[in-house]
């Protein structure tokens, strides 16, 4: 089943994306009515922000990541793997979060990733 959007809230609600981004995120511009509508919509249907289009946006992704130092495929038949992955999954999943998960061939390039992901936070002297 396809996961519900923007545009489909809109087209039911009978106002634009636009109207309804305003609405779902609390902004000015549309009315009380309308963003009372345009929740209930957005309930019935089932929406939920994607993490994937917060990220395009400048907001946080909501996503977090795992490098495995492991070779590609055995990930996908080791029980104990597959346990973690479905554990740490679950409660992500409880705060409305993802998993990333990147298989790397070796040690250095597991740090490597890890050293990639990190955002840069300036100190007091930057």
């Amino acid at each position: 089943m396809k996961r519900p959007t923007i545009a489909d809230i809109a087209r039911r609600a009978g106002v634009s994306k636009v109207a309804v981004s305003y609405a779902l995120n609390g902004q000015p511009g549309v009315s009380e009515r309308t963003r009372a509508s345009v929740r209930r919509i957005a309930a019935e249907l089932g929406w939920h922000p994607s993490s994937a289009a917060r990220a395009l946006t400048g907001s946080r992704a909501g996503a977090v990541g795992l490098a495995m130092c492991r070779p590609a495929r055995p990930v996908g038949v080791e029980s104990f793997l597959m346990e973690l992955i479905s554990g740490i999954e679950a409660v992500l999943a409880e705060r409305d979060h993802a998993l990333m998960l990147q298989i790397v061939p070796d040690h250095d390039r597991e740090t490597e990733v890890y050293h990639l992901s990190l955002i840069h936070i300036p100190s007091p002297r930057d």
